[in-house]
């Protein structure tokens, strides 16, 4: 079960993203233009509400969002000026990435930390030397925006990407050729509402599967081989046949208390502010729902989830700015 450890308000009006460092040594959260980092003790708390430092970033319109580069050293983030902006954590600005034509909207670096791939709003797929700063390749990936994309550290060969034409594509990381497509099927558009946005995709550690969020509030579990449906999680109400389509892009993703190896569960947030923790195998089992003491997530999407395996922690942040920190403990 999880455990709330620290829980602060960062004061603003609209929070995007905070990530753990890959040793899960700092918290990097995006407040405005500015990336605050803080640092976690050995105990795995942070320190305090007071970043251990700030970095003014040189982006000029809001942060949708940032990746730590694997080694820990420098981190990327995506904004709305169309713009990437690569940052070392002590020496400070190191490229400004150019070429999108829309709003950047995710990144994911290779696991060896040379490469680093963004999706845009202008429905492709970007892919830059961060050595030099150089455009590598670009990738025509969808029809619409191209919202979340991930590659698995323990199978770099699969880029996924998920889209607001409502559809999951998987690529050959390497050549950038679309090995397949997943849809909804039958599903896959609602009645006179046409299709159902992706908002949001996650391969697993194996890169065997990827967890799929859309706009109406369900989460899937696809075999990437298969290329069918595992697992479904229905996050509304059992009542509504016609679900509506949420507001916000909600965030989920896998976690894997203790071992990498073994059977993740699933974190997802809502629009309500409330975290809700599943079993992978078990779809109607919610193992527990996490709501922070004095409710400083109440009434407020949660925009990003992240998580560190290595210390059994996550973070999540609601859109009000208000972060909290939970711990995994075995009953």
């Amino acid at each position: 079960m999880f455990t709330l450890q620290k829980q602060f308000d960062l004061d603003v009006k609209t929070a995007s993203t905070a990530k753990f460092s890959p040793n899960a040594d700092y918290l990097a959260i995006i407040r405005d233009l500015t990336i605050l980092i803080y640092s976690i003790t050995n105990s795995h708390e942070i320190t305090d509400a007071v970043p251990l430092t700030q970095i003014i970033t040189t982006h000029t319109a809001p942060i949708s969002d940032l990746v730590w580069s694997p080694d820990g050293q420098c981190i990327a983030t995506a904004s709305d000026d169309y713009s990437i902006v690569i940052t070392h954590c002590t020496y400070g600005h190191l490229h400004q990435l150019t070429g999108h034509t829309a709003p950047v909207t995710s990144l994911t670096y290779n696991p060896r930390g040379n490469l680093l791939y963004s999706s845009s709003m202008d429905e492709s797929i970007k892919v830059w030397d961060v050595l030099n700063g150089t455009l590598l390749k670009t990738i025509s990936a969808h029809s619409e925006s191209v919202v979340s994309i991930s590659m698995s550290p323990g199978d770099p060969t699969i880029l996924c990407s998920g889209s607001y034409d409502g559809l999951i594509r998987l690529f050959d990381s390497q050549t950038g050729h679309c090995l397949k497509t997943l849809t909804y099927d039958k599903d896959w558009k609602k009645e006179n509402d046409g299709v159902i946005p992706i908002v949001k995709v996650e391969v697993a550690y194996n890169g065997k599967y990827i967890l799929v969020k859309s706009l109406d509030g369900v989460l899937k579990i696809w075999d990437c081989a298969r290329g069918d449906v595992i697992r479904i999680f229905d996050t509304t109400s059992p009542e509504a046949i016609h679900k509506p389509l949420l507001r916000y892009s909600t965030d989920c993703t896998f976690f894997y208390p203790n071992d990498l190896a073994k059977e993740p569960l699933v974190i997802s947030g809502d629009e309500d502010g409330l975290v809700h923790c599943r079993e992978c195998n078990k779809p109607g089992k919610e193992l527990q729902t996490l709501q922070d003491v004095g409710n400083l997530h109440k009434g407020s999407p949660i925009m990003s989830i992240d998580t560190s395996s290595r210390l059994n922690l996550i973070c999540v942040l609601s859109m009000n700015g208000a972060c909290s920190i939970w711990k995994w403990q075995d009953e």
